[in-house]
């Protein structure tokens, strides 16, 4: 089991999958400060998945720094 971790450009219900970068899309930041505090994401793989590949560094920092916010 694992999951993939991307903002979104389209709303909810819109059918179209496209992928932004974290917190650049209509997700906005809670949501992942969530998921990267729920005990049940723990010890699984989380693929980073958004659009701009010089960013990864800097959100894949920024994921981890919203630990225990």
């Amino acid at each position: 089991m694992g999951m993939h971790l991307n903002d979104s450009k389209k709303e909810l219900g819109s059918r179209v999958d496209r992928h932004h970068s974290i917190g650049q899309g209509l997700l906005g930041i809670d949501v992942f400060k969530r998921i990267m505090n729920d005990v049940r994401f723990d010890n699984i793989p989380i693929v980073l998945e958004t659009i701009e590949p010089d960013l990864w560094a800097e959100e894949i920092r920024m994921l981890y720094g919203m630990i225990n916010l």
